[in-house]
């Protein structure tokens, strides 16, 4: 006769954000790999990028708590990390493939590739931010203003410097481009660190 059957282990909060520090750890080895063969550096920025997104997120693990993830969190993640992973592999296919394709109409459909991961992962914080309770809300409210203010705030003293005339000279796509990953990047680490801030209120 066999013994009760376990039911599936829950996913955490720390086993969430373990998980998504792992995948963006994995992301970015390929873009810095990818950047350091081909000496493109915008592919070995991103892959700092992503690295330092999903070390913050690792951090922030050892230090959440273990709380079972509601469904509407649960179904963020599965949205999350197919988009996430899509958004990477579809900036080193775009990055590489453009430079290299002589019609117009084909640079522009590639360059604006990863566009549709990014399309879905906005999708997915929508979705998420409708459906969750007051609090929850209110966490990732405050983490988006956060992220947002940041996020200008260095954006904006980035187009400062080069009226110092310090021999930079960076292009305005260039800076634009990095808008939204930072944007995203800011909010994925201030996040956690926010809702423990409340968390720590109870």
């Amino acid at each position: 006769m066999s013994g009760p059957s376990k039911s599936p282990s829950k996913l955490t909060n720390r086993r969430a954000l373990a998980m998504m520090g792992g995948v963006a750890v994995l992301c970015a080895l390929p873009c810095l790999l990818a950047g350091m063969l081909t000496g493109r550096r915008w592919l070995v920025t991103l892959g700092l990028v992503v690295a330092a997104t999903g070390a913050a997120w690792l951090l922030c693990a050892r230090f959440a708590r273990e709380e079972v993830m509601r469904p509407v969190h649960v179904r963020y993640l599965r949205e999350f990390f197919p988009a996430m992973a899509g958004y990477v592999v579809l900036m080193m296919v775009s990055g590489t493939l453009v430079p290299r394709m002589e019609s117009i109409a084909a640079r522009v459909a590639l360059a604006a590739l990863p566009l549709l991961p990014i399309a879905l992962l906005v999708r997915a914080m929508v979705r998420v931010l409708r459906d969750q309770d007051e609090l929850e809300r209110r966490i990732d409210l405050e983490a988006i203003a956060i992220a947002a203010m940041s996020t200008a705030f260095g954006f904006f003293s980035f187009g400062l410097l080069p009226l110092a005339d310090i021999g930079w000279q960076v292009s305005g796509h260039t800076v634009a481009i990095w808008v939204m990953p930072c944007l995203f990047a800011i909010f994925g680490i201030t996040k956690p660190l926010v809702a423990r801030r409340y968390r720590d209120r109870e």
